[in-house]
């Protein structure tokens, strides 16, 4: 397989659940006709659902995985009560990655990621679930998602495989893990993000994968033609005049510029959406534009 995994957009199905089986195989065939080879899921995404999709396309048409790198993650678990829980234990992470195998008719996963933090988990039992995956042939790489500096130092401490990617919720609407060094001086300005994260990420080339790149906190809405943020909109409209883009593709490119370990996770289930998030990771503003489009955000940059 080619070197899918340092695509700059990856095409994350958590929406395909309501989707038919034909809808499905027309947006990944879509996509793959763009040039996107990077497909993200995983097990909670409909309790199974999105990963059962895949299956049933990639039975139908088997042609497809040679050329899809696909990547699920586990550790969200549904909760009787209707909720979630949380587990990353050695049997439960053996036991999701077999299901989501058979779920999605695969031998294996290109890449599977751990989802959330769990309180409980042990560095040990974690990275013995991992080894012994890489070493059945299950996994081909590995990584995290959500998870700040110390919590990847705890994982590394007896992981005999590379962390390769982060996940994490960044974006205009969202941009928590920028703002944090930008404010080194200013406590009061500092966001509830482990220190140094972002450099760390780059300092140690693990890839930085941004989820919800569009969305308002924790989804709260889009950032596009959001009354609540007037100033970014007209920055928005103005730069895309500029480049000859879209809001979205300026959005996009906002991220895609941050470091070469880069990816774009949109969600979007409409090609043309998909084509603006592949345009604007393409698209290189000058470093002023970009700080200007910072500012709009209303975030302090002293």
């Amino acid at each position: 397989m080619e070197n899918y995994q340092n695509a700059k957009v990856v095409l994350g199905l958590m929406r395909i659940t309501e989707m038919s089986d034909e809808e499905v195989y027309q947006l990944i065939k879509g996509a793959l006709d763009l040039g996107i080879h990077y497909f993200d899921t995983a097990d909670f995404y409909g309790h199974g659902k999105s990963e059962e999709k895949i299956g049933h396309v990639l039975k139908a048409y088997p042609e497809l995985r040679s050329q899809m790198f696909i990547q699920t993650k586990c550790g969200l678990v549904p909760s009787h009560n209707g909720d979630k829980y949380i587990d990353l234990s050695y049997e439960h992470i053996k036991e999701a990655l077999y299901a989501s195998l058979e779920r999605m008719n695969l031998d294996y996963v290109d890449s599977f990621l751990l989802h959330r933090v769990d309180i409980f988990m042990d560095n040990k039992e974690i990275a013995k679930a991992i080894s012994e995956l890489y070493k059945e042939g299950k996994i081909h790489h590995f990584g995290i998602s959500n998870m700040d500096v110390e919590i990847i130092k705890y994982l590394q401490e007896y992981l005999d495989v590379p962390i390769e990617v982060d996940q994490l919720q960044v974006s205009l609407g969202q941009p928590a893990l920028l703002s944090q060094p930008f404010n080194v001086n200013f406590p009061q300005q500092r966001v509830n993000i482990s220190d140094g994260l972002f450099f760390y990420l780059k300092r140690k080339h693990i890839a930085l994968q941004c989820w919800s790149p569009y969305q308002i906190g924790f989804f709260e809405g889009s950032i596009f033609n959001e009354e609540r943020l007037p100033k970014l909109n007209a920055k928005l409209e103005e730069l895309a005049k500029k480049y000859h883009s879209t809001k979205c593709g300026i959005a996009t490119s906002f991220l895609a510029m941050l470091t070469p370990d880069i990816s774009i996770v949109t969600g979007a289930t409409k090609l043309d959406y998909i084509k603006e998030t592949l345009d604007g990771a393409k698209l290189i503003m000058s470093k002023e534009d970009w700080y200007d489009l910072y500012s709009a955000t209303e975030n302090m940059l002293p």
